[in-house]
This record gives C-alpha cells, structure tokens and sequence, in this order.
C-alpha cells in the first residue's frame, strides 16, 4: 500500500496521517496496526503489555523501529501461544481488537483506596487537552495521557483512540510508573475493549470526554474501576465507584 503522507497534498493542512504498520514478534507476524506512524516503539511495547505478551519492559530482548519503517520487529522472552501467527489481526484506526472472553473470566480487582478531587481531574484534562498537538494541527485525531494524581506526566496521540491508550500506556512502561497511583485519560469513547485495557493494566480511573457503552461499566464494576464521562462539562458523569473521587 503506497503511503500519502498529509504534506504530499499540496495546500491540505488539516489531514491526519494513517499508515498500516506491521507488528512482529520472534519473528511471527502479531497485528497491523492502522496508526499515526509516530511513538511506535510506545505503540508496541502497550501493545505487548495489555494482551500479556510481556509483564515488563525487561522482558524485550530487542525492539526495532521507526517512522519510515512498515514493520516493528521484537523479540521477547520466552515462547509465544501457538495462536499467534496463524491469521493476523487487522486493528482499524476505528475500533479495537475484539472482547477477550478469557480475560473477562480472569479479571481481578484494582487495588487502590487514593482519592482525588473532581476539581483536580478536570484540571488534568483541560491541559491534556491543551498540549495536544496533532489535535490542534487536524482536529482529526484522538489522545490519551498520564497523571499521577498532580501532574500531567505524558501524552500520546494517533489516529486511533486504542492506539494512543496503548502509545500512553508504552511510554508508562518505559517509565516504570505505578499504574495503581496513576490516572489515565482518553478523549475517545469508554467501549468495553477499551475498559479492559484499563483494568488489564490496573489502573483505578479512567477519564473521558466522551460516554461509556453499558458493557464497558459492567466490566468497570466488576474490576473496581472509576469512571469518569464527560469530563470537560461543567459536571461530569461519574458512572462507577464513586468513593474516590471528591467533590468540589
């Protein structure tokens, strides 16, 4: 597929780039990801934590890739389910992979009693909002950040509101947070694969300009997770677990 990048077309500013990047892992082809080619290695080593490919970022033996690149090479410790690499997936910028029954059954609990004002969480997101980049440049592209209860740590954006969740959740590996003492913020739709990628990785809230589906607060409930909607409201929607949040 020949690539059009946003600057080959000639006095169209307001186009975000999407580009098919193949992800392999020991040498089996995992998943094409329908992306913003930028922040890949976040994009891969996400990837690899929220589908427990890896528990670790030292579990990497080798990560290659780059922008210009169509393919992101790893390798990893240890032997890959025999799943992988029989039919690859094909992750559109859209949506994301498809509910994980078996991560349901094994789901556990987010063990974290912090609590944060509404106040704060809304401050959070105003800047999240406000250091965007790729957003301001289209308005055609989704982000998702890091805060550790005070500050803004990061944020990544792409195309894809599943591919910036797993970009800012990469560059949390990489930066060893406590995923228990952080919140995590989308401005994408809280659906139920995006719910789990929250509790897989165990992080207590999660915040969004947008609305949860029915599934992805059952799911939310059953994993002790705060959700926030409709943040950038003058009241926000706090549809589960409410204690930890403080109202001001």
């Amino acid at each position: 597929m020949r690539k059009v990048k946003p600057n080959h077309i000639k006095g169209k500013t307001n186009i975000c780039e999407e580009t098919p990047i193949d992800l392999t892992v020991n040498g089996k082809d995992i998943v094409t990801f329908m992306c913003t080619p930028k922040n890949l290695k976040e994009l891969a080593i996400g990837y690899l934590y929220i589908q427990g490919i890896i528990n670790e970022v030292d579990e990497i033996n080798y990560l290659a890739a780059c922008e210009d690149m169509d393919t992101i090479n790893v390798g990893v410790n240890g032997e890959l389910d025999d799943s992988y690499g029989k039919l690859k997936d094909v992750l559109a910028s859209s949506c994301g992979k498809a509910l994980d029954e078996d991560k349901l059954k094994d789901l556990g609990k987010v063990d974290s009693k912090i609590k944060i004002s509404l106040s704060k969480i809304k401050k959070i997101a105003k800047k999240m909002f406000s250091d965007t980049v790729l957003y301001k440049k289209t308005g055609g592209v989704h982000c998702a950040a890091i805060s550790d209860f005070n500050n803004l740590i990061d944020l990544k954006e792409d195309v894809g509101r599943h591919n910036a969740v797993d970009k800012i959740v990469g560059q949390s590996i990489l930066n060893k947070l406590d995923f228990s003492n952080c919140i995590i913020f989308t401005s994408g739709r809280i659906s139920s694969d995006m719910v789990l990628k929250v509790a897989t990785s165990k992080f207590p809230i999660v915040v969004s300009r947008s609305i949860p589906s029915s599934l992805a607060l059952e799911i939310a409930e059953k994993a002790n997770i705060t959700v926030i909607g409709r943040i950038m409201r003058r009241e926000p929607i706090i549809y589960t677990k409410p204690e930890r949040i403080i109202y001001n």
